[in-house]
């Protein structure tokens, strides 16, 4: 039995690979890590499933990294990169989750392949976050143009 000590912290950093504190750990069964992540227990002892599983297969007992956007693209902007939303969570995808959860864009990794992905993540989000960062400037200059043009038709 793993006490809420440093231990469950080293095991998460040790045995699974995430780069960690491990005495920051303050739970062993919800963990949040910024806006995004996640890692806790899932099945019905725990009483969390996964609301729309793609393949229809839930975990049972199960520790799981969960990376999920209940927003979508809005995690880019008001403007709604959907697109740029897309290929953002087709990467993560590659990452090669247990489960997926598309409707409610949710990905959950078996911590046996977790390490990689979350050790990873926040660069991945930055890199898609500059990439929007450009985007936006081209989106913004489009949408003034149409506006212009709406405006000269008057």
């Amino acid at each position: 039995m793993i006490t809420l000590s440093n231990d469950y912290g080293i095991e998460l950093k040790e045995k699974y690979g995430l780069d960690i504190e491990p005495k920051n750990i303050q739970s062993l069964d919800w963990i949040k890590f910024g806006g995004y992540m996640a890692i806790g227990w899932f099945g019905t002892e725990y009483n969390r499933n996964i609301s729309w599983s793609d393949d229809g297969k839930q975990p049972e007992n199960e520790l799981l990294l969960q990376i999920g956007f209940p927003t979508g693209s809005y995690i880019f902007g008001d403007d709604r990169p959907v697109d740029l939303f897309k290929k953002f969570f087709l990467e993560l995808k590659t990452y090669n989750p247990k489960y997926i959860d598309t409707a409610n864009k949710c990905l959950y990794f078996s911590m046996d392949n977790a390490g990689k992905i979350f050790n990873e993540f926040k660069s991945i989000l930055s890199k898609y976050n500059e990439i929007n960062k450009e985007e936006f400037k081209k989106r913004r200059i489009e949408k003034i143009k149409e506006e212009l043009k709406e405006l000269e038709t008057l």
